[in-house]
């Protein structure tokens, strides 16, 4: 290269960074402490050590950060994100106007969901009020579908013969599960047995977020509806996908918009639910100590009221668990994005900042969870409703229970999302032995993609069926 083309070089480089430092976001945000490097240019090597490590990133960083300081900025490599130093201040995020802090620009930004969900397509959230009025009302007579469907998928997805041990990778074969059950409740039968459209949403839901990382850093550039031709005799099907055909006819959608609204449904459902059970499964499986005091309470609830919803609200101790399981794994997510100027408490919030929850400190606080936070305890959650009077279950949000998110754009289909679970793994224990498959008997380590915490895709475990199944 030569000398002149090294000088042009250097210039070019030093008026990009002139540039980045004097009109970027850094700029924006340098009233904002940072974790590590706040330099436009050596932040990138902190955004890596972030991204490869994020609970070790943040715990060592936090340490540096200044006593009076309110919120914090954390690098990544296409944006700074902010969050509150004490997990308390979070409710003033949420509690923001839609006008100011946008939720859903927020996702539309983290999964790049113009380009991966259709979002520009679908953007009236009218899926969110079939769950909230149809869905979550109806769980009780839905309950006994999806238990139905249960039996059959683990029946065929876990294959087994005699009293003999069997190992199964997991991570797969539970997606394929919650696939299964999800879709007996949003399509219904025969669609949700159908293994190539089972195969497509769980694929569609993973290749989302893989393409959700990669547009990340690019630069931006099946039923008709007409229920007249189905006939007088035609019988509604109990399930979601009628009731956003009903939807779509009331608000004028194409067939186009109500398929992408499935996707949309199962992205949601597949994806988290799978995550969240495979991790609590892995973590009960490294405490074996706790499966015989569920195994009590889940046989005696069956005893009393057979696989009804009204059976799963009496599983106290496994809703605890789940609670705890869902505490100490879970992963970091962006809560909004501001879309106009504010101050949030006392700290100004340009348009155009991403704002974050520190789970870390938030499922970690000693304040919210007592002075042994950092060990699992499943009975946690029961000894601080006894406590407190206030109930402390899966569907719970609050400043410190941040799985489901908070406030009014909390998920809303997590309390389907919870009986699923719970039927889940009550079916498991009453039904299956069941263990680890390593060498040592520890839990293999999650993985960290990014913001994204998920279990070791290669876990194992080994099954058996019970030799004696008293709740049936």
């Amino acid at each position: 290269m030569s000398q002149g083309s090294v000088v042009i070089l250097s210039l070019t480089a030093g008026y990009v960074y002139f540039l980045i430092r004097t009109f970027g976001e850094t700029k924006r945000l340098s009233h904002i402490p940072s974790l590590g490097f706040s330099d436009p240019i050596l932040s990138y090597w902190s955004a890596l050590r972030y991204i490869l490590d994020p609970p070790g990133f943040l715990r060592r960083e936090w340490q540096r950060v200044p006593p009076d300081a309110k919120f914090v900025k954390v690098p990544s490599f296409t944006r700074w994100t902010v969050m509150p130093t004490d997990s308390g201040q979070y409710s003033e995020i949420v509690r923001a106007p839609d006008r100011l802090v946008s939720a859903g620009k927020a996702i539309d930004e983290y999964l790049q969901a113009v380009y991966t969900l259709h979002m520009d397509e679908v953007r009236a959230p009218h899926q969110v009020a079939i769950i909230m009025n149809i869905l979550n009302r109806s769980l009780g007579e839905l309950l006994p579908l999806v238990h139905q469907e249960v039996v059959l998928a683990f029946e065929e997805t876990f294959p087994l013969e005699g009293d003999d041990w069997k190992s199964f990778a997991i991570s797969r074969p539970i997606m394929n599960i919650v696939g299964r059950i999800s879709n007996r409740v949003i399509v219904g039968l025969p669609l949700c047995r159908n293994e190539e459209y089972i195969n497509a949403n769980i694929d569609f839901a993973v290749e989302v977020m893989i393409m959700a990382h990669v547009l990340a850093v690019v630069p931006a550039p099946f039923r008709s509806t007409e229920e007249a031709r189905l006939g007088e005799d035609y019988e509604k099907p109990f399930d979601f996908l009628e009731w956003t055909m009903d939807s779509a006819i009331k608000h004028g959608e194409s067939d186009r918009q109500i398929v992408l609204r499935m996707m949309l449904t199962n992205f949601g459902s597949i994806h988290t639910t799978s995550l969240t059970f495979t991790n609590a499964l892995l973590t009960l499986l490294a405490h074996t100590q706790y499966i015989d005091p569920l195994r009590t309470e889940i046989e005696q609830a069956i005893k009393e009221e057979g696989w009804t919803k009204a059976a799963m609200d009496k599983m106290e101790l496994l809703e605890s668990f789940m609670k705890e399981s869902q505490r100490i794994v879970s992963q970091f997510s962006e809560t909004g994005l501001a879309i106009g100027d504010l101050t949030l408490n006392g700290v100004f919030i340009p348009k155009g900042t991403m704002l974050a929850s520190n789970i870390l400190d938030s499922h970690f606080s000693k304040s919210a969870w007592g002075s042994d936070s950092l060990e699992f305890d499943p009975y946690r959650c029961l000894k601080l409703q006894k406590e407190s009077g206030k109930p402390i279950g899966i569907t719970t949000t609050s400043p410190f229970v941040l799985t489901f998110g908070h406030g009014r754009h909390a998920c809303p289909g997590r309390y389907f999302a919870a009986q699923e679970m719970k039927l889940m793994m009550a079916y498991m224990l009453v039904h299956y032995d069941v263990k680890l498959d390593s060498r040592t008997g520890e839990r293999p380590k999650n993985w960290w993609i990014g913001n994204n915490c998920m279990p070791n895709p290669r876990a194992k475990i080994l099954l058996r069926r019970r030799r004696k199944v008293e709740s049936e």
